[in-house]
């Protein structure tokens, strides 16, 4: 999603070995503060965790960073049991700064967050049955080779297991963020210019106006709408956003049903040229009502739940 490691300028081992965090230097710290300070003026959320085991949660954000915040800035302590890692931390409460800034030091996060806690509960244990059943036949394998397994059995074969022997955690080095190489920007398309436009128009009526001088009075009234169906078919095409196309393809059907009906009444004619015009007209909404309603089934399936 876009995020970056922030990196304090100091080496030291932030790992006590066993997966979890131990104390700090006083002069990492004083790093640590510096940067924490620095980012401060410019994020909008701030959300800390941190904790040592069997000590109250360091203090990471003092006032003075809270202060240098923007109004309306967000900070959640995950800490707050523990006493939290802001100064401004109050237990159970979400107080407001002077400058604008919420800090929740709610401690119930998990009554609070149902759904959420859930779906991390129950993938924490669909991926432990995976770890006990990896050949999914039922039967269910220990292997003390995956620390994982060995650290939560307690009684194996009647023999008690616990505590599990200590392991140690290697930190991974951090990979370098790869540089995606810029794309060439594509160039728009130049618009069309007035002329352009003004020549093709007076093309048009030129054209319009000559069938209106020769063709019979009851050819022109259907020449009519033929020709405005064609301007604003292309306008309700070309000018539709492409997100929109699919359930236009939709709407599309009922106008390609109505062109199935009235070309099915002109195949029976007796005329050649019209019946075999009639047919083409069949064939083409027939191919486009069929089309519509795969897309459409297809945009639907979309927005089910398996």
């Amino acid at each position: 999603m876009g995020a970056e490691f922030l990196e304090v300028n100091f080496q030291e081992t932030a790992g006590s070995g066993d997966g979890y965090a131990k104390e700090m230097s006083d002069e990492f710290n004083r790093k640590a503060a510096e940067l924490y300070a620095a980012q401060a003026k410019d994020v909008d959320i701030i959300i800390t965790t941190a904790l040592i085991p069997g000590k109250p949660a360091p203090k990471l954000i003092t006032k003075e960073m809270v202060d240098s915040m923007k109004a309306g800035s967000v900070i959640v302590d995950l800490a707050a049991a523990n006493g939290g890692n802001c100064e401004y931390t109050v237990k159970d409460q979400v107080i407001t700064t002077d400058n604008g800034v919420k800090v929740i030091g709610y401690t119930d996060m998990v009554g609070r967050l149902p759904t959420q806690s859930s779906q991390l509960y129950a993938t924490n244990l669909v991926n432990l049955l995976k770890l006990l059943c990896k050949e999914k036949d039922g039967n269910i394998d220990i292997n003390f080779e995956d620390v994982v397994l060995r650290g939560v059995t307690v009684v194996k074969a009647g023999e008690i297991t616990w505590p599990a022997p200590p392991i140690q955690v290697s930190a991974q080095p951090q990979q370098k963020a790869k540089v995606q190489p810029t794309k060439a920007q594509k160039k728009e398309p130049e618009p069309t210019s007035p002329v352009k436009k003004l020549v093709g128009l007076a093309v048009g009526v030129g054209l319009f106006a000559w069938v209106a001088s020769v063709a019979p009075a009851a050819f022109l009234g259907h020449f009519t709408v033929f020709v405005l169906a064609c301007v604003v078919g292309y306008y309700v095409v070309w000018n539709v956003t492409h997100a929109l196309h699919t359930p236009l393809m939709s709407v599309t059907n009922a106008i390609s049903g109505i062109i199935v009906v009235g070309a099915l009444l002109q195949i029976g004619q007796g005329s050649g040229i019209v019946t075999f015009l009639a047919f083409i007209a069949v064939l083409i909404a027939s191919i486009n009502i069929f089309g519509g309603f795969t897309v459409t089934k297809r945009m639907l399936e979309m927005f089910r739940k398996n």
